[in-house]
């Protein structure tokens, strides 16, 4: 059976036209309604980052995107083997190029998908600086809504993104119960980004329910993307954007993505693919569009090589730490040795009348301790023999090291 299917495929194949590759670039058939998947996997196929992480022995789905992106690089390819693997039976139905992302994600191999994983965490706080709700939660996509401002005017991508760590106030009938208050109090929430993703995907809610009518719309209003996006120290550029054109109810996704090689933005509609006449930003640092969708931000590799270093920052310290304490402890060995010898030969100040030199304390601390141990680990009959042995071997020594060691055994 599998085999009459293949011979079918092949036979469809050959009557499909090639298409010459814009830019080296190769697009996918187009198996029914499958617009959604094509844009998806074109987006991927553009963001190396996870190839290396695919992972065939592990899921089916790796494997085949593994493929897939294989085939890619020497032409035009069908999805077959994918739809398979994500159990896409009805390839006729338009679905929604979101969900097909995360359905996607869902189903590679942890260390694949991790490249598009943060954690965003939420916290709730009374005037009196109480802890009333904190949790994390992990994230794919963020996404924003367009009816956050009016309507009348472009909605800009990047205030949108910074609403989302915008601090919000509860007052009046809106305020919360605190535990440690007793009682409702006025309180703030926020959120923060505390881990980053390599790659940043926004999801532009043009979908969305209308309570009024009881129905589902479609957003066209226009949207201000920006070329790059900054949170803290951390700075994301666009590479790619899924659009959807047309209505709710039949409507078409491309995807227009920049090739990191000619750095050149080119449009990838099913099998054709095509240099943007209009290339993105060429005037401006943001991008106007009303079919804007999906939008994909490179993290920039000097601000994750920096928070991989700052995790690693503090165990760095503490080898260091540990080095400098080691070297500091065999320089004052060698101090208390000249030390020592410049006195004899000189006939210098005694160690009782001069006042102690760092070296000397530290010398005299880790003799006297390890003396300590060495008694008390023995047992109390031989006790008093030890004690002798260690006065007599530190009578060499200082009056004020005799006495210190005298002086701390028993008896």
């Amino acid at each position: 059976m599998a085999s009459s299917q293949d011979e079918v495929t092949k036979a469809e194949r050959k009557k499909r036209k090639v298409r010459q590759p814009q830019g080296g670039h190769y697009g996918l058939y187009n198996q029914g309604a499958t617009c959604y998947l094509n844009s998806v996997l074109q987006v991927l196929f553009m963001t190396p980052e996870i190839h290396d992480r695919l992972n065939p022995k592990s899921q089916v789905t790796d494997e085949e995107l593994r493929n897939l992106f294989k085939r890619l690089k020497e032409t035009t390819s069908g999805t077959e083997n994918i739809t398979k693997s994500l159990k896409i039976k009805n390839v006729c139905q338009q679905r929604d190029a979101a969900e097909c992302l995360e359905m996607i994600l869902q189903k590679v191999s942890p260390q694949a998908s991790e490249v598009f994983k943060g954690q965003l965490r939420y916290t709730t706080k009374c005037t009196e600086g109480h802890s009333i709700i904190e949790e994390t939660n992990p994230f794919w996509t963020l996404p924003l809504s367009l009816k956050d401002t009016h309507d009348d005017r472009t909605y800009s991508v990047g205030e949108g993104f910074e609403r989302i760590f915008q601090q919000k106030s509860f007052s009046g009938d809106n305020m919360v119960y605190c535990n440690e208050c007793e009682e409702k109090t006025e309180a703030t929430t926020g959120c923060e980004m505390v881990t980053y993703p390599q790659i940043l995907i926004l999801l532009l809610k043009r979908f969305d329910f209308d309570y009024r009518t009881m129905s589902y719309f479609k957003s066209h209003r226009c949207v201000d993307v920006p070329r790059t996006l900054q949170r803290k120290d951390k700075e994301y550029k666009l590479y790619g954007m899924v659009h959807h054109n047309s209505s709710l109810r039949g409507g078409h996704y491309t995807a227009t993505i920049l090739c990191s090689e000619d750095k050149t933005w080119y449009e990838f509609n099913d099998a054709h693919v095509s240099k943007v006449k209009q290339q993105p930003f060429a005037k401006t640092s943001t991008y106007k569009s009303q079919t804007a969708y999906l939008l994909m931000y490179r993290g920039n590799i000097k601000s994750i090589h920096r928070e991989i270093m700052s995790r690693s920052g503090g165990e760095r310290d503490t080898g260091n730490e540990k080095k400098r304490k080691t070297g500091q402890n065999e320089e004052d060995d060698v101090q208390m040795k000249r030390h020592e010898a410049s006195g004899h030969q000189a006939g210098g100040e005694k160690e009782s009348d001069a006042a102690p030199k760092r070296g000397q304390c530290c010398s005299k601390l880790r003799s006297f301790f390890k003396c300590l141990c060495c008694i008390n680990s023995s047992g109390t009959d031989d006790a008093a023999e030890k004690k002798k042995k260690c006065v007599k071997k530190k009578r060499g020594g200082g009056t004020d090291e005799k006495r210190l060691i005298e002086n701390s055994f028993p008896g």
